[in-house]
């Protein structure tokens, strides 16, 4: 579960917001002293009730509330801890409870923020988009100035970086679509508009990409006198950087 820097950086936020927000209700618990009561029958005193921390009722299940949404996005389906976060709307509103959900946070955020909750398959694919730029280096260095070596090389970034929006558009919260009112595969250039929309990056980017999905199109379509050998080596550049700043 790769996530984009910025996705990560809200998320990470809304954490330390939970821990420090259910802390707050812990410390402002109200204390409730034991209840003891006299037995004629022994002659003794015993305890009916022990002491114990009452929580602010309404407060609790507002972060219970936020607390089991946060946990539902974050952690990826079949994950060991996926049934502990899924039974934190049951929780009580006790001492016990609260400090168990405070230090589940705690744990989950550590783990995400070390990439143990990555999964295998993000990390797989990650490496194979950095393999396909490698051969995509590999084809502007091994080509002859002046040929048109630089196409394949051109459409095979252009692949990655379309590959690479689609995953941005599905890790969002919730998800960007990646088809058309039509039920076809949006293209680049409104990905790039749509995750601009959403924040993820900003306009001088969405240029960058724009431009290097118009070196792509070019090149798939035959539009070789659209693009030089130059744009296609910044354009390798560009796209592998973009990968490093937004896919972890």
């Amino acid at each position: 579960m790769s996530l984009p820097i910025k996705t990560l950086t809200v998320i990470m936020r809304r954490f330390d917001t939970l821990i420090e927000s259910g802390e707050i209700i812990l410390k402002n618990a109200e204390d409730i002293s034991a209840v003891y009561e006299y037995n004629e029958l022994n002659n003794r005193h015993y305890q009916s009730r022990a002491a114990y921390k009452k929580l602010n009722w309404s407060h609790f299940v507002e972060w219970r509330v936020k607390t089991a949404t946060l946990l539902c996005r974050v952690l990826p389906k079949g994950n060991v801890h996926e049934a502990a976060a899924k039974d934190i709307p049951n929780l009580s509103p006790t001492e016990d409870h609260l400090v168990w959900a405070i230090s589940f946070l705690k744990a989950v955020k550590d783990d995400l923020d070390n990439g143990f909750l990555d999964c295998l398959a993000s990390q797989i694919e990650a490496e194979i988009a950095s393999d396909y730029m490698g051969q995509a280096e590999r084809l502007m260095s091994e080509g002859q100035s002046g040929k048109f070596d630089h196409v394949p090389a051109a459409v095979l970034a252009g692949a990655v970086l379309e590959k690479t929006l689609r995953k941005l558009c599905r890790q969002q919260i919730p998800p960007i679509s990646i088809v058309t009112a039509n039920n076809g595969h949006k293209t680049l250039s409104p990905l790039i508009d749509d995750l601009k929309k959403a924040g993820i990056f900003n306009e001088l980017k969405a240029k960058q990409l724009r431009a290097w999905a118009d070196i792509r199109n070019s090149a798939a379509h035959g539009a070789f006198d659209q693009f030089n050998r130059g744009d296609v080596n910044e354009m390798i550049t560009g796209v592998s950087s973009f990968l490093a700043d937004y896919i972890k």
